[in-house]
């Protein structure tokens, strides 16, 4: 398994990860631009190791197992109104 599939199944089973992800996609979101090199990082961080140019190329990774998971769901929705604000 690649190191970025194992870092997406890190995502999908820590919501502190997720909380981060959505913070970048967020970021990059508002400034147009830092999405790539963000989720690197983040993953850098875990001890993976995928290139911004890798998080581009697979950006259709949401739903690899056939069936969107929650987290899936809300990153495709824009992620409003998760854990606790709310919403």
């Amino acid at each position: 398994m690649s190191d970025f599939h194992s870092f997406r199944n890190t995502i999908l089973e820590d919501e502190d990860i997720q909380e981060q992800v959505i913070s970048i996609v967020n970021t990059a979101t508002a400034n147009g631009s830092g999405l790539g090199d963000g989720i690197a990082i983040l993953a850098k961080n875990h001890g993976y190791t995928i290139t911004s140019d890798e998080v581009y190329v697979r950006a259709d990774f949401l739903g690899q197992d056939d069936d969107l998971t929650d987290f899936e769901l809300e990153m495709i929705s824009g992620g409003k109104g998760r854990r606790g604000n709310g919403c």
